[in-house]
């Protein structure tokens, strides 16, 4: 039988098989898990490299960068305290920019923790590199459809692309709490038609379509709408529209009460997300109101994101990397499409921006 080579295998499954190979002969006392880079991640000049580790305090680790036979750097750490990890262990985060001007234009990246006596190691993250050069054709933000499509071929893929988790608990909790604050904010009723701006998978509009007469999930991707016609196949006020990425087409004019677009904006340029406002403006009725929110630039954590985003790699940077907004901005484009009572609500995180069309 000829030996299987990794490297001749679709990226998906043969990074797969490297995950469970290094996990096979992995060091069950050192956990860790990792943020950036991407499985498969675009660079030309440096890799933005993000995660935490965890070991007993008596079997201190180190965490080094390796690409191929050569170790790259070793991660300085940071302990994290009050950070969850068992009892008897220590938690500590990396966070630094890897310089790679010298390295090919493909190859693995693999982040390892080890013990300091070496007795034992395991591998954190697994990265398919690819260098990103000046006038490569990239795809585009306003090519949306495409984009979400290829990050939710699969369930478990596209939940994790738009919630961060595959865990079925955590996503209909998190699904609830956005509904209950959207019906809260909005007032839907039992007889409103409910509009999702960027459905997903349909985390939100499972819990938030038995609250109203009607809800109508639109997004850009049809693997998203797929997956989100699964979901609800239960529910029969259901309906679903794919968007063309540009406004809402397929949405009639004063045809609903309440649009909403939640975890959203972060992906759009501004000119969208005021689009979508005008657009929402468009297909609710007199007296309607909408609702939607987006990472909070004046918050700590907001200018944490904005930080780190802006440190990544600028040929290299994801088309759906997430951007910020300032309230001003959203009540500035809610005004301007038209609304009226408009007012934001700031937190740790997030803003949200309420406003009604006027009667």
């Amino acid at each position: 039988m000829r030996p299987v080579r990794l490297h001749n295998l679709p990226f998906r499954l043969s990074w797969r098989l490297r995950r469970w190979a290094a996990t096979r002969s992995a060091a069950p006392w050192i956990a860790g898990g990792l943020e950036r880079p991407d499985r498969q991640q675009r660079y030309s000049r440096s890799v933005d490299v993000r995660g935490w580790v965890s070991a007993p305090v008596d079997r201190p680790v180190a965490v080094d960068v390796r690409l191929g036979d050569t170790t790259l750097q070793r991660l300085a750490l940071t302990p994290a305290p009050g950070a969850p990890a068992p009892a008897g262990h220590v938690r500590s985060t990396f966070d630094t920019v890897i310089p790679l001007d010298h390295a090919p234009s493909r190859g693995w990246l693999r982040i390892v923790a080890s013990a300091a006596d070496r007795s034992a190691s395991r591998v954190l993250g697994i990265t398919q590199l690819v260098r990103a050069r000046p006038g490569d054709k990239l795809p585009q933000r306003a090519a949306y459809g495409a984009v979400w499509d290829a990050v939710a071929t699969t369930l478990s893929d596209a939940q994790f692309s738009v919630a961060g988790t595959t865990d079925p608990a955590a996503l209909a909790e998190s699904g609830r709490s956005t509904a209950d604050d959207v019906a809260r904010e909005t007032g839907i009723r039992a007889t409103d038609t409910v509009l999702e701006i960027g459905c997903g998978v349909g985390r939100v509009g499972a819990s938030l379509a038995p609250r109203c007469a009607r809800w109508i999930g639109a997004d850009v991707s049809a693997e998203m709408l797929r997956h989100a016609r699964a979901a609800l196949a239960g529910q029969a006020n259901v309906s679903l529209v794919h968007l063309n990425g540009v406004d809402l087409a397929g949405v009639g004019d004063a045809s609903v009460d309440v649009a909403y677009c939640t975890g959203v904006f972060m992906h759009l340029d501004e000119w969208e997300r005021y689009r979508y406002l005008a657009e929402a403006f468009r297909v609710l009725r007199p007296g309607g109101r909408v609702y939607v929110d987006n990472i909070n630039l004046l918050s700590p954590e907001g200018w944490t994101i904005f930080t780190q985003t802006m440190r990544m790699d600028p040929l290299a940077r994801p088309v759906n990397v997430s951007k910020t907004s300032t309230p001003e901005e959203l009540s500035w484009f809610a005004a301007q499409a038209g609304f009226v009572d408009v007012r934001t609500r700031g937190g740790n995180l997030w803003i949200t921006a309420i406003a009604r069309k006027p009667d």
